[in-house]
């Protein structure tokens, strides 16, 4: 698993997951698009899918895990594999355009919000199954 910061984080950044989800008293993270249970596991990739952190907690996401980096609140989700890459369609409550995530690295933790990183229209980076 790789992260878009340095090389030679990734133990940092796995102790890092592992601690906010400890703190929360999770084992198993929920796809923030399908709530599929996703397990942790102890060494990389952590996820069937990938995870991404969020400065703003999703309040049509039921599912996050409230974390602090660098002294800053921040919320840790996950999105399956499933929905990277397509098989579950994902469209846009508001414009209804389908979200692509396949171009997404599986296995990593993006230190943004990858659903509002490329909004599908300017009403709405909210998204659900169909």
């Amino acid at each position: 698993m790789e992260d878009d910061a340095q090389v030679g984080q990734g133990e940092d950044l796995r102790k890092f997951i592992l601690a906010a989800l400890s703190a929360s008293h999770r084992n198993v993270v929920n796809c923030a698009l399908c709530h599929r249970a996703l397990p942790v596991f102890e060494q990389f990739p952590l996820v069937d899918g990938t995870l991404f952190l969020s400065p703003s907690r999703h309040d049509e996401i039921e599912y996050d895990v409230p974390c602090h980096l660098q002294g800053r609140l921040m919320h840790l989700y996950a999105v399956c594999v499933d929905c990277l890459e397509g098989v579950h369609k994902i469209i846009c409550i508001k414009c209804k355009s389908r979200w692509d995530g396949s171009w997404h690295q599986l296995g990593t933790m993006y230190t943004y919000d990858i659903l509002a990183a490329s909004p599908c229209c300017q009403v709405s980076t909210i998204h659900k199954t169909h």
